[in-house]
């Protein structure tokens, strides 16, 4: 799975992406700004601190300041994996506050309540732009207060320490170990809470909640994240768009298929899977609410490309409110014209956008087809994109006209559509997929969205899952809140997975086979976007 690398040098921009665009805007924009971190213990605040700190030092210089445990633990605990920092950025008061690798001098011989604020301002003094943490400010503060016979309270301490942050510009993140209500949330400018809980099948599920960050507008308040491999990392928002929109310039490299698997098409969800999807299995792909019209093109489309490089057919019955044309402009940016249109069929289920508006507007890619579930000449693609295509004998020829191996390449159009007024019958599909396999003389894809199937289907669904395991075949059958058939297709299903919404990300995991919750983000270094798993520990 997708993580952090500890053998190499986080760029810039990598660490950066890793930690929250609100929080670096609110900590970029105007000095001075005070964070509170607030969380249950075990919730990941010093590591978001430390991702924070990672983030800040390359404008700045950085202090993380503790009491707890001594700089070789904590560098060995926490900073090892962040390359920018080293041993010269952590700070045990309990120890020695004066060993700092900095030119100043210190006016007092022992460091109290009264002398904080002097001494962070010497500090400040000696340094470039200033980010201090301190973890835990409450235990600091404690610390501290043990030397006065009459401490002034914590809220009294804090507010003379944001004033002196706004008047020195001074970056400050204040990490309290509790995630209730605080009087202290009223004097900072900026307020977040870490979050984790079990699910009721022991899924970790991990969150960053924004609850204020003054001068910032919040669009995404709810975050969902992860501590892989010991460092804080924010699952990032996936515009799906981008899951099917390459340069054009590339070619889709196979992953390899095994004797008993499928592969998904994507390189991180196969092993988690043992492999892949096995052959001869139906499976039960579940859409939770308020994803858009397109989701379903995730999972789908690696596993729709990597079938159709190989050369084995694939049959697709999209949800009735996916984008028109999405698989051709995908699939034909990827392939070979002659391997999408020999292989490749699609009927036509379009009913338009949905209302929601959750739903992607930007469907300029092509117009709805007037006419519906008919077989159609690759013309007829190109100019009505549609379905599944009548294929001429010279299609069957690479650009090198090098001539492929004899087949049938012509669904006979007799046939009765399988899909009439945007709904899929079963018998006129069985009998068209037995065409397609005739093309391809192997193992077939079925992707069926289930919001298209008759009641005819339901009848019927046990036997196509027989067929789909007679024929070592793959099918799967994408359901959505509301659609009837949801139960009956999670019965005849080997595997079951689910995508839902987490804030503004996409979450995958699996119920059969049992998986972690996985954040989906999107790969665009490559002229192929890649689809990469991050898993929510």
């Amino acid at each position: 799975m997708t993580s952090p690398d500890p053998a190499s040098l986080l760029t810039e921009q990598q660490g950066r992406a890793l930690f929250p665009r609100e929080i670096s805007r609110f900590f970029t924009g105007d000095p001075g700004h005070a964070l509170l971190v607030k969380g249950a213990p075990g919730t990941g605040k010093t590591l978001f601190t430390i991702r924070g700190l990672d983030v800040l030092e390359r404008d700045g210089d950085v202090l993380y300041v503790s009491t707890r445990v001594d700089q070789d633990t904590v560098h060995e605990m926490y900073f090892e994996e962040h390359f920018s920092l080293d041993k010269t950025s952590i700070l045990d008061l309990s120890q020695d506050p004066f060993e700092l690798p900095l030119d100043m001098d210190v006016p007092f011989e022992r460091l109290d309540l009264d002398a904080l604020l002097e001494w962070i301002q010497q500090v400040k003094a000696a340094s470039k732009r200033l980010t201090i943490a301190f973890d835990s400010w409450e235990l600091i503060y404690e610390y501290l207060a043990t030397r006065h016979d009459e401490p002034p309270d914590i809220e009294t301490v804090t507010t003379q320490l944001v004033a002196l942050a706004r008047q020195e510009g001074i970056r400050l993140l204040l990490v309290s170990e509790t995630a209730d209500s605080s009087p202290l949330e009223y004097i900072v400018d900026g307020v977040v809470t870490l979050q984790v809980a079990e699910d009721e099948r022991g899924r970790t599920r991990r969150h960053l909640r924004l609850e204020k960050l003054r001068g910032v507008r919040i669009g995404n308040r709810l975050q969902p994240i992860t501590l892989a491999n010991g460092q804080f990392q924010a699952i990032t928002p996936v515009e799906l768009p981008t899951v099917h929109t390459g340069t054009g310039s590339g070619t889709w490299k196979p992953r390899p298929n095994s004797k008993a698997k499928f592969s998904t098409g994507i390189g991180d969800l196969d092993p988690i899977l043992s492999g892949g999807y096995n052959r001869g299995s139906v499976v039960h792909l579940e859409l939770g609410t308020d994803l858009s019209r397109d989701a379903w093109c995730v999972l789908t489309l690696p596993t729709i490309r990597n079938f159709l490089v190989n050369e084995m057919g694939v049959a697709v019955v999209p949800p009735r409110e996916g984008s028109p044309g999405l698989l051709h402009n995908d699939l034909n940016s990827v392939l070979t014209p002659r391997v999408f249109d020999t292989y490749c069929h699609v009927f036509e289920t379009y009913a338009g956008p949905s209302r929601s508006k959750d739903t992607y507007e930007n469907d300029d890619q092509s117009e709805a087809p007037s006419e519906t579930s008919r077989a159609v000449s690759k013309s007829d693609v190109d100019s009505s994109i549609g379905i599944g295509a009548t294929r001429r004998e010279e299609q069957s020829r690479t650009s090198d006209n090098v001539v492929e191996r004899k087949r049938s390449t012509t669904i006979d159009e007799r046939l009765e559509s399988p899909v009439e007024g945007g709904q899929l019958d079963y018998e006129p599909y069985m009998e068209y997929v037995e065409q397609v396999r005739k093309q391809s003389d192997g193992p077939l894809l079925h992707v069926i969205s289930m919001d298209t199937a008759r009641s005819t289907f339901e009848t019927w669904l046990g036997d196509f899952a027989n067929y789909v395991a007679l024929h070592n075949d793959l099918a799967i059958l994408i359901t959505k809140p509301g659609t009837e058939l949801r139960k009956r297709a999670d019965r005849v299903a080997d595997m079951h997975l689910r995508l839902e919404r987490s804030g503004k990300a996409i979450m995958l995991y699996g119920e059969n086979p049992l998986t972690s919750m996985l954040g989906i983000g999107i790969d665009q270094s490559q002229s192929i976007p890649r689809i990469t798993l991050t898993e929510m520990v």
